[in-house]
């Protein structure tokens, strides 16, 4: 199967509004910061306040200062490179597809190893896209930052103490990275380091779902899952009455329907898609990767309603067709924001 997509252009810069949209990899509200670009792939305007989406880029460098959040939770998502981050007096070193969750009030920072690193994620409640604004400067160079050797904006930063309800601990230690079997969800709101491919998995369509962060860990706020599968169409048309999507694509080709719109995705774009927006997506691509994120928390668990506990960590050689009745069965008797269409 292979698909012939006219969709519409994508845009470079956020509608400000709780619509449909589409941003090819590098689009979105880009500030540069310490060497870093930060980008707004979604904020409080596209998201309806149910989250911010944003990503973080830049060259190996020093750790940002460890500070914590009166009311954000955080989440790194490693998309390339190596990042180090801190949570709750320990640290990791992450690398693509291993994941960082750390809940508002917890002390924390991230420091880019690689040359080239970058990680996404989403944050709730949402607004934090704006400390960028607020610190940095625009950008619209290149996706990967050229060297800036302009000097830390600290009245920005000590003003940002107040505006964005955080506080900075020049005064602790970063601790050295540390390991650990990092392969489960830890079930509460408390901070967590995820390995690439641990955590809850389930298996429907022919694709296996990674629970990477439940309402259990974001209290409600929060879901984010990370989807594999071969060529061929997933789930049906449907709609969430009160849940905000977001979708990034992590590798391969992801065609996704919205609003009777189709985008082709591929690595590092992104589809928004608000609540009420019908919606469906299948898969271009001997192997297709994509990161799906919830506001409020509970789609995620979609997968594990409908579908099967996965036994491998890759999907099926062949795949069973898909019971609908089955599907909607259970995400009726779920009570899961999700209404099939048709």
């Amino acid at each position: 199967m292979s698909y012939q997509v006219h969709s519409p252009a994508p845009v470079r810069e956020l509608p400000g509004e709780p619509v449909p949209y589409c941003l090819a990899d590098g689009d979105g509200r880009a500030h540069l910061l310490l060497g870093q670009v930060g980008r707004a792939l979604a904020g409080t305007e596209e998201t309806a306040g149910a989250m911010s989406v944003m990503t973080a880029v830049g060259p190996a460098g020093g750790p940002i200062p460890l500070h914590r959040h009166e009311q954000e939770h955080d989440y790194f998502f490693c998309v390339r490179g190596a990042v180090q981050v801190w949570a709750d007096g320990e640290s990791r070193i992450l690398y693509p597809g291993d994941v960082a969750s750390v809940p508002a009030g917890v002390l924390h920072a991230y420091q880019f190893h690689g040359h080239y690193s970058q990680f996404m994620g989403p944050i709730a409640p949402a607004g934090w896209d704006r400390f960028f604004d607020f610190t940095g400067t625009p950008y619209a160079g290149p996706a990967y930052p050229l060297f800036d050797d302009s000097p830390p904006p600290f009245a920005e930063f000590g003003a940002a103490e107040a505006k964005f309800a955080m506080k900075y601990f020049p005064e602790e230690p970063y601790t050295e990275a540390g390991t650990g079997p990092d392969d489960t969800l830890p079930g509460t709101q408390a901070a967590y380091f995820l390995k690439a491919g641990e955590g809850p998995r389930h298996l429907l369509f022919g694709q296996v779902a990674f629970q990477l962060m439940t309402g259990a860990e974001s209290g409600g706020a929060l879901g984010m899952t990370v989807t594999e599968g071969p060529r061929g169409p997933a789930i049906p048309a449907h709609v969430h009455e009160r849940t905000y999507e977001a979708v990034y694509c992590l590798d391969g080709r992801l065609l996704v329907t919205v609003d009777g719109e189709e985008h082709l995705l591929t690595r590092g774009d992104f589809v928004s898609i608000p609540a009420g927006v019908e919606h469906t997506y299948a898969m271009d691509a001997q192997l297709t990767r994509f990161a799906s994120m919830y506001g409020p928390a509970g789609v995620e668990r979609l997968h594990e309603m409908a579908g099967q506990v996965a036994e491998q960590r890759i999907f099926p050689e062949h795949s069973e067709p898909a019971d609908r009745d089955r599907l909607g069965t259970a995400v009726a008797g779920a009570g899961l924001d999700i209404t099939l269409i048709g």
